[in-house]
């Protein structure tokens, strides 16, 4: 039985939230939290990213009530602005900013496109990208700084192209790994593989500037190259973390990205409990995600 629009997109938005907290909880991530540590962030811990998830989950959901009431872009774009502003005033730090703009773009997209085909969504999305730059940015912040430091397009140029990092780069790497016979976590990191070597990634670059970024593109390319081969993957990515750690480098961009293609592959049913492979899914607490 096919479920209402409504319902549909309730679904859509707690699988976003869903798709933040696998992010979180995959390990080993270089220079991010996880299971393991802090990664490059001392002022982060795993209970404060959970706690930020929570609050990105409450956000989702009251984009769904904005559009289900029929409520203005605006509208939507002034919760955005809202929840940028409680993460910081709740957790001291802005945590997922990122994911609380593509995310909510994405939810936003899925509710007016044609059809939920990703070409649709993706020509929603664009659209809707061009909407909300048209005015500027509304102030500075870090990403708006090494953007224009170093001419890069970030954030800004992936919303603008409709999100080519998820749709042409996360989603066909796992989707290729799967159908490959690979199981869930290999196929997880061979989507981090994949968006390191392809997201223009501005905390990086704020943090380590062009030879950071380079040094990221690099690293993808090997694990990548580890994953094909059979090899230790995991070892090189703890050591990788290490250095990162020592670099004071992160990657904030491939995580949003990354939880956004779990939550992608959550809503299409790509990713079920099935899926999930025992070691995975014995490190993901319950969440309370969506509506209801």
């Amino acid at each position: 039985m096919n479920c209402s629009p409504v319902s549909a997109l309730e679904k859509f938005a707690g699988a976003l939230a869903q798709g933040a907290a696998l992010e979180l909880y995959l390990t080993p991530k270089p220079g991010l939290v996880d299971l393991a540590d802090s990664g490059s962030h001392p002022d982060l811990s795993l209970a404060v990213m959970e706690r930020s998830i929570q609050l990105v989950a409450e956000y989702l959901d009251a984009i769904v009530g904005s559009l289900v009431a029929g409520e203005a872009f605006i509208c939507q774009k002034q919760i955005g602005m809202r929840t940028e502003q409680r993460l910081l005033q709740s957790l001291g730090t802005n945590t997922h900013k990122g994911y609380v703009f593509l995310a909510g773009m994405l939810v936003i997209a899925r509710w007016h496109a044609a059809s939920p085909e990703e070409s649709a969504i993706r020509q929603r999305l664009s659209s809707l990208a061009g909407d909300f730059f048209r005015d500027g940015e509304e102030a500075a912040s870090n990403g708006r700084c090494v953007r224009d430091l170093y001419s890069a397009g970030g954030i800004v140029q992936e919303a603008v192209d409709a999100y080519p990092a998820l749709f042409e780069a996360a989603l066909p790497a796992f989707r290729r790994s799967m159908q490959a016979g690979a199981g869930f976590s290999v196929a997880s990191f061979a989507m981090l593989a994949r968006l390191m070597q392809t997201v223009d990634d501005t905390t990086t670059l704020h943090r380590a500037g062009p030879p950071g970024l380079a040094r990221l593109r690099r690293d993808g390319r090997r694990l990548e190259q580890l994953i094909e081969r059979g090899g230790d993957y995991t070892g090189f990515l703890r050591q990788t973390n290490r250095a990162y750690v020592a670099m004071n480098m992160t990657m904030g961009g491939v995580a949003d990205m990354l939880g956004l293609a779990y939550g992608y592959l959550i809503a299409t049913g790509e990713i079920s409990e099935d899926a999930l492979d025992s070691e995975s899914a014995g490190q993901l607490p319950v969440m309370q995600t969506g509506r209801g």
